[in-house]
């Protein structure tokens, strides 16, 4: 759980519309746009190249991954993995976020991959801890797809999953 110190700390060219509220202790990486009436709780890491839609709400201790898209009313009560796509109350994963990454520059390959180490995690068969695990051997490699493998390796509270 990440410690600020009493600090909230706001990166390089946000875009945080009328009626959006950022608790104590978070930290909002550089690019993310919150639309109106955004609501984070307090203690709450936001990465780079995030969107939220209007009047959604993330809860406390939350960790928002970078690229990732949280639709508009959502209301997050779980971590989100970089490049996800959220709704719903509670939000649940939608998939991955396409607009952004292809808004971001992400190559074909690039993106190929991480919906395949996806599929991989979220889509097949077994056990949770299991598919993680054979896909931090299949895409040992791969910067993009390890990187959504150690978020969720490295917190402390649940993941967002499919619904």
């Amino acid at each position: 759980m990440p410690k600020f110190g009493g600090l909230t700390t706001i990166g390089n060219n946000c875009f945080v519309m009328i009626g959006a509220h950022i608790a104590h202790d978070n930290h909002i990486g550089n690019n993310v746009v919150m639309a109106n009436n955004v609501s984070l709780a307090g203690h709450i890491t936001v990465g780079d190249n995030v969107w939220f839609g209007g009047l959604a709400a993330v809860h406390q201790f939350s960790r928002i991954g970078r690229n990732a898209f949280i639709g508009g009313g959502a209301i997050v009560v779980e971590d989100v993995i970089p490049f996800g796509s959220v709704v719903g109350n509670h939000a649940k994963l939608s998939g991955l976020n396409m607009v952004g990454l292809k808004r971001r520059g992400f190559s074909k390959a690039d993106i190929r991959d991480i919906r395949a180490a996806y599929k991989a995690i979220f889509l097949g068969d077994g056990l949770f801890k299991d598919r993680l695990e054979q896909a931090s051997q299949d895409y040992a490699e791969n910067p993009l797809a390890m990187e959504i493998i150690t978020f969720i390796r490295e917190g402390d509270r649940p993941i967002c999953k499919p619904g």
